[in-house]
């Protein structure tokens, strides 16, 4: 039995009274790009959270790859975000005084993968396009060069999981397709699985598997496109429900 590369379980997140995440359970595949919707507020941001094991729920579990990580330690749990997730976030996060270079490098420095780095880096670099403006600052380049620069600096290390929020938020409409392209590419020739929490629709059309947050549950999405197919699901008493696309 192949076991998913991501489970949730049951996971519940409350602030004084107010509950953020309320039994919320689902599965992400291998090679798969699963969209989290929901308005503002909703939780999508603080489940990401639970899932890089930076914030411990109240209630559940997260499995990756079978094993629990909240039954790590911390230096674990740090080991792992470094090593197998990469994160891509809205306003792009790069440090703004060294190199387009020097921030992809950075995760793989920080967790002493420097073997072969600086062809890795161009290797990267080539397949995002971006070769000719490694040697900038970041702040001299466009939306789009940041994000891809950010892209590479999430998949330097390799990881078998990117966590993306709202990664399309501050891009205009021409250069956001191009990032969910390339999201794309990186699940069909690299095999990353991709969480993106988002309220782009053209990432939830893009996705192989979509979950709505309302009113801290994952809930069934009303809207089912011609090409979605519905997974059938053990009989089960969560609220999840998992809408699939062909890739």
């Amino acid at each position: 039995m192949t076991v998913a590369l991501l489970q949730v379980n049951s996971v519940s997140v409350q602030y004084d009274e107010r509950k953020v995440l309320d039994d919320v359970s689902f599965e992400v595949d291998e090679s798969t790009i699963t969209a989290i919707t929901g308005k503002s507020g909703s939780g999508k941001t603080t489940l990401l959270g639970v899932i890089s094991g930076l914030l411990q729920p109240n209630e559940g579990t997260v499995l990756f790859m079978g094993d629990n990580i909240f039954k790590w330690s911390d230096l674990k749990r740090s080991r792992f975000r470094n090593r197998d997730i990469g994160f891509v976030f809205q306003f792009f996060n790069l440090f703004s005084d060294i190199s387009a270079y020097d921030n992809i490098a950075f995760p793989a420095i920080l967790n002493r993968q420097t073997r072969d780095l600086h062809k890795r880096i161009m290797e990267l670099a080539d397949y995002l396009q971006i070769t000719h403006i490694l040697d900038r600052n970041p702040t001299t380049l466009s939306g789009g060069e940041r994000q891809r620069v950010a892209i590479a600096r999430a998949i330097i290390n390799e990881p078998k999981l990117i966590l993306a929020d709202e990664p399309t938020g501050n891009l205009d409409t021409a250069t956001a397709n191009d990032i969910l392209k390339l999201f794309a590419r990186l699940r069909d020739d690299k095999g990353i699985s991709i969480i993106i929490a988002t309220h782009d629709e053209r990432i939830v059309k893009a996705s192989n598997v979509q979950y709505h947050i309302e009113g801290g549950k994952i809930l069934e999405n009303s809207v089912k496109q011609a090409n979605h197919k519905v997974v059938a699901k053990k009989k089960s008493t969560k609220l999840a429900v998992k809408i699939k696309k062909k890739k």
